[in-house]
């Protein structure tokens, strides 16, 4: 949901059922040239991520994301550079 103030949308985030915390997200629907239009959703919330991809011409990508090319995960989850 957003509101237009003076040009600028205003996000309003939707309310869950649940207490959400960003390791329970297991899945992205990612909007082709709309980054604004990018949503994460459970495993529970599963139709809702390919209903909302359906509608808006996005795509289901499972989460976690693998690594850019060139980076690794580091022991503590971060991105480092890949060993050549």
């Amino acid at each position: 949901m957003s509101d237009d103030v003076g040009g600028l949308p205003v996000r309003h985030p939707r309310k869950r059922a649940g207490d959400a915390r960003v390791a329970d997200f297991t899945l992205l629907v990612r909007v082709p040239g709309q980054p604004a239009g990018v949503r994460v959703f459970t495993d529970e919330e599963a139709e809702e991520a390919a209903t909302y991809a359906a509608a808006h011409g996005g795509v289901v990508v499972p989460l976690p994301l693998s690594p850019p090319t060139g980076y690794a995960t580091g022991a503590d989850g971060t991105l480092i550079p890949a060993a050549h």
